[in-house]
């Protein structure tokens, strides 16, 4: 190697030689981006994009066979537009371009191409017979449409400021769990709005479809449509599947994906790893596993017992037995409330097989996957210590495991004796004594976060109405896929009631509650009350029905319940929306605080103010 000259000594070190060719001083700026890489192709392509948003326009406003031609056309010129452009916005990193074609930008290119076919098939009808229902239709399509193509623009144009705000959501568990739902129900009810999901164009509603996955996201089961009736099999199949990832949860698969992968932050982990009570990363693995394979393992087993009990059933003639089995094993295990048969499952009141197989998948999903967990691991030690003498000691039942089991026991029979006392001569007078028992403890377990029903509910009166009111504003339990401020939450404010009033620190089950325990449980029921408050103020503004329905319909929105006295079909735009937003809360609400508060607790600050007490009472 020749050295290189330096120069004579004091003088400044040569220069450099240039890295590649340099643009011209003056010379405009090359911008690569979804319209193109030079300016005039830039301004070109803008007015073509405007001409084709104005064309979409016009079929917004006066929907019809000339403009939705129109619009058929601006539909597909804007779609390879934004094709082209995501491959010209991504073709300096040819390594991420299949990343990049199967992830979001697939995923809303997908639904854009979905909704060109729909506005398609409509302007073929449209030629046909024109009618106000496909207009309206028309102008959903046309204006979801673009809806997307405007984000799907920004994202193609901002790819690296999106990629950040994704970081940052992984990175914290309560906005992503809030983002999740938010996207499964934007995606289903745009699938629901096809003309392939409903089985009449006339059914078709964005408000509708929105407020149908948005229960079913949020298993609760509220729905404005007979399901069985206004849905196609591809329509009953989006609402099955919103039901199984909002019961299975966004987060846990996200967690799973998170304990396999190898270039995520310790911190990240970490947060997940707390959200489901795992000590450990090698048992966040365990944790997600478990809830995976024995959610499906559970509802498997469920659909093998319903299906036992349908076929052959002239109860379920014109529908296929597997296919009712699977979906109604799938929605009562997920706490969904979800029928196919019209008025749910009033038609089954006198099935002891069906409402036992019911309850008891209900029952399960609510008790929460650690106490299930818990449970099979005990009995597994107690069965193995009978069998081999030499086994280990079965170790004891948590403090969790039993407030749940012994708070779940309580509501259920508190329910059932409640439903008798106010309804044995009135919602129930129909049915024999056995009957009447039965659908008392039916009904009891269906408020705990499920929506089935056997009986007609607008025939109870207010008592009943208050009190189921206060049983599913409680819900089910942590970790489970019940709703509600949950069970472990009451008994800790229970507990801090009787110790207050006997003038000791609160114990359950032996133990004291630490005060944070306190603290956090009381941050959950007040916010939550607070929920149902605001709601309810809504819906007294929006709707005129009776203020214990309407509170009946606002409670069992928040809890995910999804029993309702019959006004659900009856409400307004305003109503609709009002209770979509009160499930979505309260699927993510009470977690969310839990979360907030939790992460509040692990930043305490270095000091303490001076205590003085209050005049309380």
């Amino acid at each position: 190697m020749q050295p290189v000259d330096q120069g004579p000594p004091g003088s400044p070190p040569p220069a450099l030689p240039p890295a590649g060719p340099r643009a011209p001083v003056g010379a405009p700026r090359v911008v690569h981006g979804p319209l193109g890489a030079e300016p005039q192709s830039v301004i070109r392509r803008g007015l073509a994009v405007i001409v084709a948003l104005l064309l979409l326009v016009f079929d917004l406003v006066w929907p019809g066979p000339v403009t939705g031609t129109l619009a058929v056309l601006s539909m597909f010129a804007l779609l390879m537009g934004l094709l082209a452009g995501l491959l010209r916005a991504r073709s300096r990193r040819i390594r991420r371009l299949v990343g990049a074609l199967i992830g979001a930008d697939a995923i809303i290119l997908f639904t854009m191409f979905a909704l060109f076919i729909a506005r398609a098939y409509i302007l073929s009808e449209q030629f046909a017979q024109p009618t106000d229902e496909y207009d309206r239709a028309a102008r959903i399509y046309v204006l979801v449409f673009l809806v997307i193509g405007t984000l799907q623009g920004f994202s193609a144009a901002m790819p690296e400021r999106l990629a950040r705000l994704a970081l940052k959501l992984a990175q914290r568990p309560a906005l992503m769990l809030a983002g999740s739902f938010a996207a499964m129900i934007l995606i289903g009810s745009l699938m629901l709005t096809l003309p392939v999901a409903v089985e009449n164009v006339s059914y078709i509603s964005f408000v509708d479809s929105l407020f149908t996955i948005t229960s079913a996201v949020c298993v609760t089961g509220l729905t404005v449509n007979d399901p069985g009736t206004t849905y196609t099999f591809f329509g009953e199949i989006t609402i099955l599947l919103s039901i199984q990832l909002g019961g299975i949860g966004i987060m846990t698969l996200a967690a799973l994906a998170l304990s396999f992968a190898r270039d995520t932050a310790l911190a990240t982990q970490l947060r997940y790893a707390a959200m489901l009570d795992a000590r450990t990363l090698s048992d966040l693995r365990t944790t997600v596993q478990s809830i995976v394979v024995g959610t499906l393992a559970v509802e498997a087993i469920g659909a093998l017992l319903l299906y036992f009990q349908f076929a052959g059933d002239p109860r379920t003639e014109g529908h296929s037995a597997a296919w009712l089995a699977i979906f109604h094993a799938v929605s009562a295990f997920c706490n969904a409330g979800f029928a196919l048969f019209p008025n749910n499952l009033v038609m089954f009141a006198d099935d002891l097989g069906v409402q036992i197989i019911i309850m008891m998948l209900v029952t399960l999903g609510g008790l929460g996957f650690p106490v299930m967990r818990e449970v099979v691991i005990l009995l597994r030690a107690r069965l193995a210590r009978r069998l081999v003498r030499e086994a280990p000691a079965v170790p004891l039942m948590s403090l969790a495991t039993r407030v749940v089991l012994w708070t779940s026991a309580i509501l259920v029979l508190a329910g059932m004796v409640l439903t008798l006392v106010f309804e044995f001569r009135r919602g129930l007078g129909h049915l024999g004594w056995g009957e009447k028992i039965l659908a008392a403890l039916f009904h009891s377990v269906n408020l705990r976060t499920s929506g089935f029903n056997t009986v007609d509910l607008s025939l109870f009166a207010a008592p009943i109405l208050l009190w189921s009111c206060v049983l599913m504003f409680i819900g089910g339990s942590p970790g489970s896929t019940a709703g509600g401020i949950k069970t472990t939450t009451v008994a800790t404010l229970f507990a801090t009631l009787r110790g207050e009033m006997r003038g000791h620190e609160p114990t359950l089950g032996r133990r004291s509650i630490a005060p944070e325990v306190f603290r956090r449980a009381t941050a959950v029921a007040a916010i939550s009350a607070m929920i149902v408050l605001v709601a309810l103020t809504l819906l007294s503004l929006t709707e005129e029905h009776d203020f214990v329905r309407l509170l009946f319909e606002t409670v069992s929105a928040f809890g995910t319940v999804g029993l309702s006295t019959g006004i659900t079909s009856t409400l307004t735009v305003a109503g609709k929306l009002v209770i979509s937003a009160t499930m979505f809360v309260g699927r993510c609400g009470p977690l969310t605080v839990a979360l907030a508060v939790a992460s509040a607790e692990n930043s305490k600050p270095p000091y303490r103010l001076a205590r003085e007490s209050l005049p309380i009472g």
